[in-house]
């Protein structure tokens, strides 16, 4: 799953995104961006995604989840 999502973060980040920009003026990918921190706030409250973060984190700490590495399996072995 990491390598999978390493993999497709990189493609975001160099590819599509940088792709997605070019076709906006820079005061279009403003509005776009304060029209997604519109619904942010609509959907998680004033503080939006850092306290719906917050209160993941802590279901995550009350079920044991907290720590991610003990479900990360090792890397393998290099040949």
């Amino acid at each position: 799953m990491v390598r999978m999502y390493e993999n497709h973060a990189a493609r975001e980040d160099t590819i599509v995104f940088p792709a997605w920009k070019t076709n906006f003026s820079n005061q279009q990918l403003e509005e776009i961006s304060d029209q997604f921190e519109d619904i942010e706030h609509k959907m998680f409250g004033k503080d939006g995604f850092e306290d719906a973060e917050k209160t993941i984190s802590g279901i995550e700490g009350n079920f044991g989840f907290a720590d991610l590495a003990q479900f990360t399996a090792a890397a393998p072995p290099r040949s």
